[in-house]
């Protein structure tokens, strides 16, 4: 999977804007659409300004998301914690 699509995965979880992003990386919304379109990964800045945006690893973005019997596996450590953390806050929601 590309850089996008690992972007793209964060941002709908946290309920981002791409208008938003642009922002951080400091470019334009139109720009980052470009980007997003051709598949072009941006430069190394710009991807440490949407990882720390987004809370996670450079590495993560630019990793392989595989799917396997509908979940989402990821290589990448901080992805593991993160989804680990965010069921165990889920159930302590759900059970209290």
């Amino acid at each position: 999977m590309s850089f996008w699509t690992n972007v793209e995965l964060l941002r709908e979880e946290q309920n981002t804007s791409y208008r938003w992003l642009a922002k951080i990386m400091g470019v334009s919304e139109t720009t980052v659409s470009s980007m997003r379109k051709a598949d072009t990964e941006p430069r190394a800045s710009q991807a440490v300004k949407i990882a720390l945006a987004l809370g996670t690893t450079v590495e993560f973005l630019v990793g392989e998301v595989k799917i396997s019997e509908g979940q989402t596996v990821q290589t990448d450590l901080y992805l593991k914690k993160y989804i680990t953390l965010k069921e165990n806050l889920k159930s302590l929601v759900e059970n209290s």
